[in-house]
């Protein structure tokens, strides 16, 4: 199994890995120019997707995500991989800078220090 994809097998019968050839490049620069839902619509980000993006945000790991949105591992994998080629991110870490500036911040937390 070494150098495998796994797919989940709904994933390919719903589509959601053919990909238009202009869809391999990140349709959404790293700038902060632009920011909020329309950023988000533009990249092309499923409403899951952004559900997982802020999960990302907050630093949860693949398992937690998973626990809290009540689908497998894998199919968070398979998610964050499509989140990091849309934006045109390398890692989850820059997925999730991505996200903290263009994602709405949920309301009441403030930080204790």
């Amino acid at each position: 199994m070494l150098g495998e994809s796994i797919v989940p097998s709904a994933v390919l019968l719903s589509g959601a890995m053919d990909a238009a050839p202009d869809q391999d490049r990140p349709c959404c620069d790293n700038g902060a120019e632009e920011s909020g839902l329309s950023d988000l619509r533009a990249c092309g980000l499923s409403a899951r997707e952004t559900q997982i993006l802020d999960c990302l945000r907050e630093g949860s790991p693949n398992k937690v995500i998973a626990r809290k949105l009540d689908i497998t591992e894998a199919t968070i994998k398979v998610h964050v991989k499509a989140i990091l080629r849309k934006i045109g991110a390398s890692n989850r870490t820059q997925a999730a800078m991505w996200a903290s500036q263009r994602l709405p911040r949920r309301g009441g937390a403030s930080a204790n220090v």
